[in-house]
């Protein structure tokens, strides 16, 4: 029998009453709780963070040290500074059971600030009350952001993290902050010192063995169980809502057995198409690429690098660009690499979805750019002399685009010896553009931009064949040469003639990692992400299944 009930799609596990899965960072969070080391957890929606606080209290509370478990939602947004600080302390004092009358304390000390009067609190209240170490989780800091006197309660913290080295009492009580928001986030005040405290600790996603307690619910005994779960997260990732969410749709159905075929079919019907503007993480990921991105053209520009894959995109810490699309939880960092962090994403948010978003960033940025249009032109020119583009004079001349024909041929391609020298040339030529700006109009200013924008886009190999919905990982041409076949991580082989014309498709199930065809070109062998090789014949009938 299916137990729907043990996966939780919203909320805490505690409160949904599901199953709570482990991980790493349960016992390194624990370690630093009781080293009263100040501990920042800020990372994407629905990794988790709020189950995991909520079990640390509790193991906190089996070894008898306080904590305060406050989520600042609870608090609102629509209220002066001295009501949010206000509820603030009133959750100290119902949770830690003071005996201070609060209220009145705060109204005695009216001639201080709210931060000096919120540190003495804690030195004058809490640590004289509470003879244990005090842990303070502050769940939902992200909610501070559209709040413009929250600058000062961060900083009040980051005064009893320095204060420790003069008041050795404040050993005792350390602070846990959790929400979508990076440390730059917390303290927005450029003149103000940044808060720069505390050590950082990273959700991973679920492991195949910290996964395998969601296993129990899928109806199944234990092995096919367990090979179902590899499947769901070969999509999710380990991805702790959308793992948790697959398994609840597929626990629901009651099947006795599933193909990899039927697991996709699942995945599209719950995430793809109309579903994925309806699923609410989904929903979070769409907002943080385009509507609360610092900068949606410079966001989607460096997400499309990291989907295309074309080169390594380093992550940079100060970089408030990667910063976000790793809050944003579309990518993840391995090593110090940015990594798309699974199928789904990969397929919601394809190359497509990017240009088009791409292209409504731009439009809306075209006042904002003409300023800059002479460097951003330079740049452009730049890039296309170095990839070698044939740039037609006559479609910028349509567009009333002022060029110098010695800069831009029509009939010329340009080629250069290195790098160097196209790298001079751009120069050359944005130089050039440079001292004709006087002569271009504003509105033929943004035409060029968007013409030269849609000219690198829009650039396209020749013969390129197009048809996967996912990165192509095999490309095998047949011993004849009349055939080419490519093998995807969408799960499905095609097949092309040299004139790029697709032939036939056949869907393998699952990644497909390599392809071979045999000398006589009759029988067809796909390797896969699950360990086994499919034999067909040129017709597509599967002949055999090998497993390693």
């Amino acid at each position: 029998m299916t137990n729907p009930s043990i996966y939780t799609v919203g909320g805490t596990v505690q409160a949904g009453g599901g199953i709570y899965v482990p991980r790493h960072a349960d016992n390194e969070l624990l370690e630093l709780c009781r080293q009263s080391i100040f501990t920042y957890i800020l990372t994407s929606r629905q990794m988790g963070k709020s189950s995991l606080m909520v079990r640390t209290a509790e193991r906190l509370a089996d070894e008898d040290i306080q904590s305060v478990v406050i989520d600042l939602t609870q608090l609102g947004v629509k209220l002066t500074a001295e009501q949010w600080y206000l509820g603030l302390l009133s959750i100290f004092e119902e949770a830690l059971i003071l005996d201070t009358d609060v209220l009145e304390w705060w109204q005695s000390r009216n001639h201080l600030g709210f931060t000096q009067r919120l540190t003495k609190f804690f030195q004058e209240v809490v640590l004289l009350e509470v003879t244990s170490p005090v842990v303070i989780f502050v769940d939902e800091i992200d909610t501070t952001l559209s709040l413009d006197f929250t600058d000062d309660f961060f900083a009040a913290i980051r005064y009893l993290y320095v204060a420790r080295a003069q008041n050795a009492n404040l050993k005792r009580l350390s602070f846990v902050l959790i929400g979508v928001a990076t440390p730059g986030d917390l303290i927005r005040d450029p003149k103000r010192t940044p808060f720069n405290i505390g050590q950082r600790l990273d959700l991973t996603d679920f492991s195949f063995e910290e996964a395998m307690p969601l296993a129990e619910g899928l109806g199944l005994a234990r092995e096919p169980a367990q090979k179902l779960l590899k499947r769901v997260l070969g999509w999710t990732g380990g991805h702790p809502y959308l793992t948790q969410r697959l398994c609840s749709v597929i626990s629901e159905q009651g099947k006795d057995s599933w193909s990899s075929t039927a697991v996709k079919q699942v995945v599209s019907n719950t995430f793809f198409g109309e579903m994925s503007q309806q699923d609410y993480n989904l929903q979070f990921v769409r907002g943080m690429l385009t509507k609360r991105a610092p900068n949606q053209y410079e966001v989607l520009t460096v997400f499309r690098e990291i989907l295309l894959g074309r080169g390594s995109v380093v992550d940079e810490e100060q970089s408030i660009v990667k910063s976000h699309l790793k809050l944003s939880g579309v990518v993840r960092r391995e090593g110090n690499i940015l990594r798309l962090r699974n199928r789904i994403y990969e397929q919601v948010f394809d190359r497509k979805w990017i240009d088009e978003n791409l292209s409504v960033s731009l439009r809306d940025r075209r006042k904002l750019l003409k300023p800059a249009l002479p460097y951003i032109v330079t740049s452009l020119v730049i890039s296309l002399l170095a990839m070698g583009v044939t740039i037609n004079e006559r479609r910028l001349k349509h567009e009333n685009i002022l060029v110098d024909t010695d800069i831009l041929n029509a009939e010329n391609k340009f080629t250069f010896n290195s790098k160097i020298e196209a790298l001079v040339a751009g120069l050359k030529a944005g130089k050039r553009i440079k001292e004709l700006k006087e002569n271009v109009e504003a509105d033929n200013r943004i035409r060029g931009i968007t013409t030269l924008q849609e000219v690198v886009y829009g650039i396209r190999e020749r013969n390129q064949l197009e048809g996967h919905r996912d990165k192509v990982l095999s490309v095998a041409f047949s011993s004849d040469g009349k055939t080419i076949a490519s093998a995807s991580s969408d799960g499905e082989v095609k097949f092309w003639n040299r004139q790029g014309k697709k032939l036939e498709t056949f869907d393998h199930g699952i990644t497909v990692t390599s392809f071979a065809f045999s000398p006589d070109v009759k029988t067809i062998a796909s390797g896969s992400s699950d360990g086994t090789v499919q034999l067909r014949n040129r017709q597509g009938k599967k002949l055999q299944t090998l497993s390693h």
